[in-house]
């Protein structure tokens, strides 16, 4: 269960101890919360803890003696201050243009060794603080806002990135290949670059691991993958964000794969047994489809998308059921289940049915 926010204190008025146990109530085996030593930015949830009713410790430890897995989770490379303070972050596309942010997604380029160590060790400090049983890897892999990807985009329509001069310089360094031109490393030297891209996001998660691990041997790494197959935009899963199976499996001990059917227009119903199949194909860790419960990106500026308002029931079912071949779900994000509890019905149908003969009740 995705639970960043706080609204289960600032709107339904639960205490730490209730949340808990509500959360245990609705069959939630692993929660995925933040904490206030190495806060998630802001974007669509509501980040601000209640006054004088959380501590980091406090949660974690109300979840736990619910038997609740708890994996903390940390913003990659998603960090709108960063970006904001350090312009050579700032990613740039094959145009040469520069990252702008739209709405909130704030992407940094990923190459920077430095802020890695930096983000290493504020993890190192979480772990040492709260002993969580996990950590969450999320916005783990090259800019790319794929929310905004819809059906018809065209792959030609997606920025890709970084062709700042340290990525440039880093992937002469470590493949040998001195070409610089975008149209270049994105034609002839297509397989040299992808293979390279995803090697730096493969080397963040085993820095990101081998800090946690430092602290805490045996301490599990859940990583925030895509419902993106090879075959979407042009493997852009792989080309454009830069997560590959193959190269992340040495870090990684799970996969949740966001299937945010509202958000990206699909048909959950086909979509995720594919992507599952896909997935299942290339790793052998464990995979949670990842489900949204709550219609997103409803305001005026994502007009374009032509989203759904909703979410019904029935389309939740659908999603349930069609992840039968996942290894579980997870669910973005728990405010939504606290505000409709046939939500939580279905889920816990799901959860106590044979799945491959799951049927809603």
């Amino acid at each position: 269960m995705k639970a960043y926010g706080y609204d289960w204190s600032n709107i339904h008025g639960l205490t730490m101890v209730e949340a808990a146990g509500t959360m245990a109530s609705h069959g939630v085996d692993w929660a995925l919360i933040q904490n206030q030593i190495d806060p998630l930015p802001g974007s669509a949830v509501d980040q601000q803890p209640p006054d004088g009713a959380y501590s980091d410790k406090g949660f974690r430890d109300a979840l736990g003696e619910r038997g609740i897995v708890v994996y903390e989770s940390t913003s990659v490379f998603f960090d709108p201050e960063s970006f904001a303070a350090d312009p050579s972050l700032r990613p740039i596309d094959q145009h040469g243009q520069v990252f702008e942010p739209s709405g909130w997604y704030v992407g940094v380029c990923p190459s920077d060794r430095k802020y890695l160590a930096r983000k290493a060790e504020r993890i190192s400090e979480v772990v040492d603080r709260l002993r969580p049983d996990g950590i969450f890897l999320s916005f783990i892999r090259f800019p790319g806002f794929w929310e905004l990807w819809m059906p018809e985009t065209a792959r030609s329509d997606i920025a890709e990135y970084c062709f700042c001069d340290r990525c440039l310089d880093r992937f002469a360094q470590e493949t040998g290949h001195s070409e610089r031109r975008p149209e270049v490393l994105l034609g002839q030297l297509r397989p040299e670059w992808t293979a390279w891209k995803c090697g730096v996001i493969a080397e963040a998660a085993a820095v990101l691991r081998a800090a946690a691990r430092d602290v805490d041997p045996g301490i599990k790494v859940l990583l925030n993958g895509f419902g993106l197959g090879t075959d979407d935009f042009g493997n852009a899963v792989e080309e454009v964000l830069a997560q590959r199976f193959g190269d992340l499996d040495a870090s990684i001990d799970h996969y949740e794969l966001m299937f945010y059917f509202q958000i990206q227009r699909r048909d959950p119903a086909t979509w995720i047994p594919r992507r599952i199949a896909d997935a299942r194909a290339r790793t052998n860790r464990t995979l949670l489809a990842c489900l949204q419960a709550g219609a997103e990106y409803l305001e005026p500026e994502y007009a374009s998308g032509n989203r759904a308002r909703e979410i019904t029931d029935a389309d939740w079912v659908a999603a349930l059921r069609a992840s039968a071949d996942a290894d579980g779900v997870a669910v973005y994000s728990w405010r939504d289940l606290l505000a409709n509890p046939a939500r939580v019905a279905a889920l816990l149908d799901y959860k106590v049915s044979p799945r491959t003969t799951w049927r809603p009740v």
